[in-house]
């Protein structure tokens, strides 16, 4: 197995998140991975870092997500309107451990509240746990639009996407830089 410059800090993570994810499946609220997680799953760049494990649910499942974590007794954060993209999230931290549940938004092309039901997303052995995971097009399509849409995050989100362009050997195609 492949993993990032942090391989300690991502094995707990992936044990940690695999707690998370479970919830989720064991009542039926739809999980997709995507964010750091998915660009180095998809580069396998040793160099990268995964500090975090995003994850992304359904608009209408995050009051049921805030009582499973509740009733699990797993301390977490809400947050109504997070960052530039005004979407909730659900932080859940133990130590340096984080995971973010973000909710579904409508900006994205392929990765809206629809496209969650539909069999559009990769399938993956996490630490074996079957797990939804975003595809290459949809990261791109993630950075672009967080890209086009952000007004603090500008440079770091430019960052991941010239890492991202130097892995497929080719530009992502973006209007603005």
């Amino acid at each position: 197995m492949i993993y990032p410059k942090n391989q300690e800090h991502f094995k707990k993570l992936i044990t940690f998140s695999k707690k998370i994810i479970s919830i989720c499946k064991d009542n039926k609220i739809t999980s997709i991975i995507y964010g750091s997680f998915a660009h180095f799953y998809y580069t396998k760049d040793k160099n990268m870092r995964v500090n975090d494990i995003d994850i992304l649910i359904p608009k209408n499942s995050f009051p049921k997500m805030i009582k499973l974590l509740e009733k699990n007794k797993i301390k977490f954060k809400y947050i109504p309107e997070y960052s530039d993209n005004k979407m909730k999230t659900i932080i859940v931290k133990k130590g340096k451990l984080k995971v973010e549940i973000d909710e579904t938004g409508t900006e994205y092309k392929t990765l809206n509240e629809r496209s969650l039901s539909k069999d559009i997303f990769n399938e993956i052995n996490f630490d074996n746990l079957k797990v939804k995971m975003i595809t290459l097009k949809q990261l791109e399509d993630i950075y672009l639009t967080a890209y086009k849409r952000s007004k603090d995050d500008k440079p770091k989100i430019l960052k991941k996407i010239k890492h991202l362009e130097k892995f497929l050997g080719r530009k992502l195609k973006r209007k603005h830089q």
